[in-house]
């Protein structure tokens, strides 16, 4: 990757991280209004405030540092593959929009869930450009062949589990089961309230992609698949396992800010591994 490529990824990582502390921190409004923070762009600064406004100011320079990859990639990219960068384009522009409405409707659940969400798009297409620097090596990857249908089923059902753990975060049902391994001391609760089997459906769902992760990971290993591709693997098992770690210590902490940071850069390290398992191209994957 090149210096703007390094600089756009990195600086979203960044990004997705800060804004989950702030989250975490409870820092959300700590600016009441947007884009402003209490009406000026150099407010007085305490900690929330800081953390809150240098989110804004972080996003801005993520913006900067976004529109020079798209003219770059503009200008490689040929056919249909122009649409990923103006694709990627439409839906920063929605997030900025969304941003200021989560701050606006003060943090409303479907808004900040929606708002993660897209920001995971984000993440997955600007990934997309700075690994492939033209088309034509693009469309070397064939992410919809066949013998891929597995990866991309996984990655769509971890997509899913990250929404879904933004969404938990948001409706307040982090500490819905306070335990672990069991729920309110219960392994099957009598009683489900909406927070509480949300909660309880993104824990079965991490121990799912586990599974299925390490089952991958041994079938190519058992089959002696291409190196790239059995090393990728281990890499997502070991991270899936860690990240279920992790996601007990976010419950035993109370949410601890540090630790959800930890548990959303591990989800990202694990989109990146699929990404790598979908961009192997055919003579690798054969």
């Amino acid at each position: 990757m090149g210096r703007i490529e390094k600089l756009t990824l990195y600086s979203l990582v960044l990004l997705l991280v800060w804004g989950n502390m702030v989250s975490g921190l409870g820092a959300g409004l700590a600016c009441p209004d947007w884009p402003l923070c209490f009406g000026t762009f150099f407010p007085e600064i305490n900690f929330p405030i800081l953390m809150e406004h240098g989110h804004r100011l972080l996003g801005l320079f993520v913006t900067i540092s976004f529109a020079f990859l798209v003219k770059k990639r503009l200008k490689f990219y040929k056919g249909g593959y122009k649409l990923i960068p103006i694709l990627c384009s439409i839906l920063l522009a929605v997030q900025i929009i969304a941003g200021g409405l989560v701050v606006i409707l003060q943090l409303e659940t479907n808004i900040t869930t929606f708002h993660f969400g897209n920001a995971i798009v984000i993440f997955i297409l600007i990934y997309t450009m700075c690994i492939y620097t033209d088309s034509d090596k693009l469309k070397l990857a064939n992410v919809f062949d066949k013998k891929k249908l597995p990866y991309l089923l996984l990655f769509l059902f971890v997509y899913l589990q990250l929404v879904l753990g933004a969404y938990v975060r948001h409706s307040n049902a982090g500490l819905a089961c306070p335990d672990f391994p069991r729920c309110l001391g219960y392994w099957f609760p009598p009683y489900l309230s909406k927070t509480v089997f949300v909660h309880l459906f993104h824990r079965i769902s991490g121990i799912a992609i586990l599974i299925i992760s390490f089952w991958l990971f041994f079938k190519a290993y058992y089959l002696r698949v291409n190196p790239d591709i059995l090393l990728n693997l281990k890499r997502l098992a070991l991270l899936v396992l860690a990240q279920v770690v992790v996601g007990v210590f976010v419950v035993v902490s109370k949410l601890a800010f540090s630790m959800t940071a930890v548990h959303l850069l591990i989800a990202l390290l694990i989109v990146g591994v699929i990404l790598n398992l979908l961009f192997i191209n055919k003579e690798a994957n054969s």
